[in-house]
């Protein structure tokens, strides 16, 4: 098997040198774990693919344990001491709300299935997608409404949520390009409509939190989209507060 060093003293199993069978694995595997623990090493990381799944219970066998899960391939750990660090798994999943009003005062809103009550439409951003390109599909998915990303304009942490991680919901400010609502996803989405503010944040079909989210930021100005970066680090969004001057 093939691998290489990262920066903290472990070792990472190239994924393509790895034997397709038990047989020859776990031999591989037992050499490479006496030369770690000759060298002193902290870490070693494996990552193994859907169709190498068989391999994982001789990994767990020779002391590794699980880190992490995506649908295509699952990632082991085997620690050298009992307190080798091993950097956290993700702890929050990520959503965008997106607050949209128009020129008459009137607020987009959705009904989900099986619930009660309007909000704001949105949903999960997906990995490796920005927040702003994030929010403006979510709103065209749920009701068909073309927009324009302008802000973040609030945050809300909510632990435990699904698969016991935490979730961060982010609501963005965004104007509306378009009038008319075709929801996309009928089998998510029963009712989209634009309603009048006040008679939103009057109707206690609507839950307290939502109204009262709703009443707080409506007229807020929030984060606006920075071109702040780094050359050595690239950033994929920032999002900064504006000065009094501005």
């Amino acid at each position: 098997m093939q691998y290489r060093q990262d920066a903290f003293n472990g070792l990472i199993i190239d994924a393509a040198s790895l034997p397709s069978t038990r047989e020859a694995f776990a031999p591989a595997l037992a050499e490479l774990l006496d030369s770690a623990r000759r060298d002193g090493r902290n870490l070693i990381w494996l990552t193994l693919p859907l169709a190498l799944g068989e391999l994982v219970g001789v990994a767990t066998r020779a002391g590794f344990v699980f880190h992490n899960c995506l649908e295509q391939e699952l990632t082991l750990v085997w620690r050298g001491t009992a307190t080798a660090f091993a950097p956290f798994v993700p702890t929050h999943s990520l959503g965008v709300g997106g607050l949209v009003l128009n020129a008459r005062g009137e607020l987009l809103t959705i009904r989900e299935r099986g619930s009660q009550g309007y909000k704001l439409p949105g949903g999960h951003v997906e990995l490796g997608e920005d927040l702003a390109p994030a929010v403006v599909r979510e709103v065209w998915e749920e009701t068909g409404i073309h927009s324009a990303f302008r802000s973040v304009v609030g945050l809300v942490t909510t632990h435990p949520y699904r698969f016991g991680k935490s979730n961060l919901y982010v609501v963005c400010r965004l104007d509306p390009l378009s009038a008319d609502i075709a929801i996309q996803d009928p089998d998510e989405i029963e009712d989209a409509r634009w309603l009048a503010l006040a008679d939103y944040l009057a109707d206690p079909g609507n839950s307290a939190f939502n109204r009262e989210l709703v009443r707080s930021l409506a007229q807020a100005k929030g984060l606006q989209a920075s071109a702040l970066n780094s050359e050595r680090y690239p950033k994929a969004e920032v999002f900064l507060a504006q000065s009094s001057k501005d």
